[in-house]
């Protein structure tokens, strides 16, 4: 090759490039492949699955200990990741693949609830890195139960809500979006989710012409409504008014001896 032809100068930066890109690589890949889930995390996984499955209901006490139960068991696949190093936000495809087995085929768990495991659990990450920076040595799962609370998120709604950034949504403006549509989201480099570049429509124009007239009747309606019921509210507060008045007069003949 022509020392001082462009190919062999390729040649030479290329092979500088992967000189250099190998050990953090072969980092990469040795992390990887001696990536575990322990025996004690799966089985806290699922006897929590076990438990929640036992508490479903409409009682409220059985709701807030289901929703213990797998804040548990998040807290144990959360910390089993936490020093996972990550890749665009992501977990290394090894060190998913292993997670996913564990659950699906250890812990007996079904093919959505594995997956929202890793998703959720990976934001997770995300997101207590962004709230307490580095990630302590020694990152227990009731560490990492206690850290998602002060962050108010103590069900697997709730995380998942935070982990696509919609947590701080108020009532309004997620019917307003349900109503008129929304940006996509999409991932940035380090995993997290932004705006996208793609404007999601609710109903659509006919459908969102007739809700614009269906609310200004509604409004309408329900500000006649009021009106009336403030009217109604005078009128009942001045009778009461006019009665109180009447007792105090004829209270007062009373005690004069007038008859009246």
């Amino acid at each position: 090759m022509n020392p001082n032809s462009a190919a062999y100068g390729l040649h030479l930066w290329l092979h500088a490039y992967l000189e250099t890109s190998q050990p953090e690589k072969d980092e990469q890949m040795t992390a990887s492949k001696n990536f575990t889930v322990s025996d004690a995390s799966i089985n806290v996984v699922f006897k929590a699955e076990a438990a929640i499955a036992d508490l479903k209901g409409q009682n409220r006490d059985n709701n807030e200990a289901a929703n213990a139960q797998k804040m548990g068991a998040y807290g144990e696949v959360i910390a089993t990741i936490a020093h996972v190093k990550l890749v665009k936000g992501n977990l290394p495809r090894a060190v998913s693949k292993t997670l996913r087995a564990a659950l699906l085929e250890e812990a007996g768990l079904k093919e959505a609830t594995v997956k929202r495991y890793v998703e959720n659990s990976v934001g997770a990450v995300r997101l207590i890195t962004d709230q307490i920076g580095d990630i302590p040595s020694q990152y227990t799962a009731d560490a990492i139960v206690r850290d998602l609370a002060a962050m108010e998120i103590d069900s697997e709604n709730k995380l998942a809500k935070a982990v696509k950034g919609e947590s701080d949504k108020s009532k309004a403006q997620r019917l307003a979006e349900q109503v008129v549509g929304k940006f996509s989201t999409k991932k940035d480099e380090n995993g997290k989710q932004v705006q996208g570049d793609v404007f999601k429509d609710g109903l659509d124009d006919d459908e969102l012409d007739e809700f614009q007239n269906v609310m200004r009747e509604l409004m309408a309606a329900r500000k006649a409504y009021r009106d009336t019921a403030a009217a109604k509210a005078a009128e009942a507060e001045a009778a009461n008014e006019n009665d109180t008045v009447d007792a105090a007069v004829v209270a007062m003949l009373d005690e004069l001896g007038i008859a009246s």
